[in-house]
């Protein structure tokens, strides 16, 4: 009995020395906010659908961060028809139709001096995104119209039924999901009426970038110094 006793005892106390496992964590994000450097493809010939309307829609389709509504439309449920032409240089209106003879569009404008600039954005809510900040420099989509814009006597004439406009860039509407943080996020790289869009890619932002110079030369993009 007392052999027993002594064995038990003994497995206790070679049970309480050994070191309680630990399992390794994964490691977590952080919020990180990073300007990064931007080099545009070598590509020379422009063609607005395939260049900058299709990559920017599958984007804000795609990436569930965003609110909009009619870039989801216009992807899906509207097709692209042309370019309506002028002598603006500051604004490029794209112009699309559904089956039931409604007319959506994607209006691009800017302003005297138009910026963009980008960042690597890690936070716990979003994971690793590439932003793309654009000052001066605002998005329109619109579905439900009866028409499309005009350029007539030097500036834009409306239709009667110029159709329901999402566009970014504006200090009462936020196209990002509560709960993402963004774009308050980016922090001083923010302004109010800047257009922010996020993409999963430093490829796929510097396309939309590339498709944006080539409408709009004057945009300037800041050299960032490593």
């Amino acid at each position: 009995m007392r052999i027993w006793l002594l064995i038990f005892v003994t497995l206790l106390a070679g049970c309480a020395g050994q070191a309680p496992v630990v399992k390794p964590e994964a490691p977590k994000l952080v919020d990180r906010v990073e300007p990064i450097a931007i080099s545009l493809p070598q590509q020379y010939r422009f063609s607005a659908y395939p260049d900058y309307l299709s990559p920017l829609l599958e984007n804000l389709t795609q990436e569930s961060v965003y609110t909009l509504i009619n870039p989801r439309l216009l992807n899906g449920q509207y097709q692209f028809s042309h370019e309506v032409t002028s002598t603006d240089p500051r604004k490029t209106v794209y112009a699309y139709r559904n089956d039931g003879g409604q007319w959506g569009y994607v209006t691009t404008g800017i302003g005297r001096n138009p910026v963009a600039n980008a960042f690597i954005v890690e936070k716990p809510a979003l994971g690793l995104a590439y932003a793309l900040v654009l000052k001066q420099l605002k998005v329109c989509f619109v579905t439900q119209a009866n028409g499309v814009p005009q350029w007539s006597g030097a500036k834009w004439r409306f239709p009667s039924q110029p159709g329901y406009f999402e566009c970014t860039g504006m200090t009462n509407k936020n196209i990002f999901r509560l709960g993402t943080g963004m774009p308050l996020a980016l922090g001083v790289y923010y302004g109010e009426k800047d257009t922010v869009f996020l993409f999963r890619t430093q490829g796929q932002l510097q396309q939309v970038l590339w498709a944006l110079k080539r409408q709009f030369p004057t945009i300037v993009i800041p050299v960032i110094d490593r």
